[in-house]
């Protein structure tokens, strides 16, 4: 691995026994001891003293293309390392070299880049010439294994730690500018989250700007899902579930903290939730940091994927008009015979409606001509085909999508936990949209559009994690805390998973609730107390999480009482001066004198004492 002419690698090398060594002959170590030529007695020092205070750069130069000895017509031309980077015009008009000078002029422009390496620094962002050398060493030409991401992107070293490059063009028709570029890097390397992919460092050269992301994973949650790599299966079975169940509070903090920030995700997906070899968790590609994406890929997805886990809010059947071919039918044998076709309106209906996987004829209004002769079977007809606008923020918040395809993972996750498959989990999903015979559309199987069977299926989760709680209460150990977290998360979820955008849970009360299952279950397992998963997902150690979660329950509580209080002043206010009831037996107490009623209280205290029945206000107690 190339390590870099950093500061502090040249002042550790280039000492004075390295000089001397790699000068030369004896009249070259000689002459470093020799006062300096220019110096006119005005000064002690001597050649060597020049090089170790102002010229180390400009010796590693010389020492790389051969020719240190060179230094001292450098010197005497009073030539040190801030006068570097040199120009091709400069070194030219220097003549350092005599009459190679052209070639070793090139290799000492060349060379000089080497050392004057302009360091990579977490949250900075450099500026780089076209020549400049960049800190950073490619892995290899191989792209970027996870799925959706961009042909921009590939692995790269900096200081020997591995990192996801992304290029982002800067210039041209399609670039995004480079003041905006920074700008826009500013906000986001704010965003630091134990389980969030973030910006490390970022910079630019010649028309590009590059974004360094952290940290580095390969594996995709729905990779993971469809089979368990083997760093997880290495896992005690009871560490496993465990892990997952520590994986829901994990994101939805990741999620949280973003809608914190300002910022949303708009496209949580399995594809976007990636995991490392730690087992760790993290929540990737979100809107700000796509935003920037040129790549010519950019836009191509998953979109089944995308569409499956969307909120109903983001996508929305939307008719428009295609050309089609013309009808035709299939014989049992497999050959396809013209028929004719007349013209014909077939007005849409809900049930012919089709999903966003398939826009075949027959879910299409179809109004066509056609003639007798064979040339009416090749004719276009135009079909009304309802398919579904792409994502867009149809709700003027993309908050509550964004909690509603959260859910959606944290379902997959106890899905999994509990011992079901995703395709039974989908398959359940889909079971009254699949259609008869043999090469139909794919079901749908999206949450947005089955969310009765996401509600059942929900329902036997919650009652499975029930059946295991009780079972394990009759031995010994803490499986039942597990199994009552387990079902704690489902119930969760299920206010994530609304219809309505209103009606659903915020992040921070999901990751309340949550937390309060997660942490309750760790607790139990460890002997110690849990905050949340315990993984410091707020960046802050456990007494500072706890504090946080007192504050929180402090503040539910407040917003409790407040709520009551308002309540009260609203009932208050409604009060109309009629009798709730009446008292059907006289009242003899006396009155206590100096009472602080109102005059008209004590009319009717003295009435109840005469035994009369008087009108009992709602709000005003009967007094012994």
């Amino acid at each position: 691995m190339t390590s870099w002419w950093t500061d502090e690698r040249i002042n550790a090398t280039v000492d004075r026994a390295y000089i001397i060594r790699e000068i030369g002959p004896k009249k070259f170590q000689d002459a470093l001891h020799q006062p300096l030529a220019f110096g006119d007695g005005l000064t002690d020092d001597t050649y060597l003293d020049w090089i170790l205070q102002k010229g180390r750069r400009c010796f590693i130069i010389l020492n790389f293309i051969g020719l240190p000895e060179r230094i001292f017509q450098l010197i005497d031309k009073s030539l040190d390392d801030d006068d570097l980077p040199l120009s091709e015009e400069d070194l030219y008009d220097l003549n350092l070299f005599g009459a190679k000078s052209e070639t070793l002029d090139k290799r000492f422009y060349r060379e000089q880049y080497n050392v004057l390496v302009q360091d990579l620094v977490p949250g900075g962002h450099q500026d780089f010439g076209a020549d400049e050398v960049v800190p950073v060493e490619p892995r290899n030409s191989r792209k970027s294994s996870i799925s959706g991401a961009s042909t921009t992107s590939d692995r790269v070293y900096v200081h020997q730690k591995l990192y996801t490059r992304k290029k982002i063009a800067t210039s041209g028709e399609n670039g995004v500018g480079r003041v905006h570029f920074v700008m826009h890097l500013k906000a986001l390397q704010s965003l630091k989250h134990p389980h969030l992919v973030s910006v490390w460092s970022t910079y630019t050269q010649n028309d590009f700007s590059y974004m360094l992301l952290y940290p580095i994973t390969d594996l995709t949650l729905r990779q993971f899902l469809s089979e368990q790599p083997k760093f997880f299966k290495n896992l005690e079975k009871q560490q496993r579930r465990e892990t997952l169940l520590r994986w829901t509070h994990c994101l939805v903090t990741a999620l949280t903290y973003l809608h914190d920030n300002g910022f949303t995700h708009q496209t949580i997906r399995p594809s976007n939730v990636t995991i490392d070899g730690n087992n760790t968790i993290y929540l990737a590609n979100f809107a700000a940091m796509n935003a920037l994406d040129t790549g010519e890929d950019k836009g191509q997805t998953y979109r089944t994927e995308i569409y499956e886990h969307a909120a109903p809010e983001n996508w929305r059947r939307k008719p428009s008009i295609f050309d089609t071919m013309p009808d035709r039918t299939i014989h049992p044998g497999g050959g396809r015979t013209s028929r004719r076709i007349t013209t014909s309106t077939r007005p849409l209906s809900a049930a012919s409606s089709p999903t966003m996987f398939s826009n075949q004829r027959a879910h299409s209004a179809v109004t066509t001509t056609s003639s007798s002769n064979s040339s009416s079977n090749t004719r276009l007809k135009k079909t009304i085909i309802n398919t579904f606008s792409p994502p867009e923020r149809f709700f003027p918040s993309a908050t509550p999508a964004d909690v509603f395809s959260l859910c959606t993972i944290i379902l997959h996750l106890t899905t999994l936990l509990l011992g079901h498959s995703p395709k039974a989990f989908a398959s359940y999903r889909s079971r009254h949209n699949r259609q008869a015979g043999r090469g139909g559309a794919p079901p749908d199987a999206s949450f947005h559009a089955n969310l009765a069977e996401v509600g059942t299926w929900m329902e036997q989760l919650m009652r499975e994690a029930t059946e295991r709680e009780k079972k394990d209460k009759k031995g010994k150990g803490t499986g039942a805390s597990f199994w009552r977290s387990v079902g704690g998360v489902v119930h969760s979820a299920e206010a994530g998973l609304r219809k309505d955008p209103t009606q659903r849970h915020s992040a921070r009360e999901l990751e309340r609730k949550v937390g309060k299952y997660v942490g309750r279950t760790l607790s139990n397992a460890s002997g110690n107390d849990v905050v949340g998963c315990g993984c410091r997902c707020e960046g802050e150690d456990v007494e500072e999480a706890r504090m946080r979660a007192e504050k929180g329950k402090e503040a539910e509580r407040q917003e409790y009482e407040q709520r009551q209080y308002e309540r009260m002043e609203a009932e208050e206010s409604s009060i109309e001066w009629e009798p709730k009831y009446r008292l059907s037996v006289p009242v003899t107490a006396p009155v206590t004198p100096g009472s602080s009623t109102s005059a008209a209280y004590g009319a009717m205290d003295q009435k109840r004492r005469a035994g009369f029945i008087v009108p009992v206000m709602e709000n005003w107690p009967l007094r012994a």
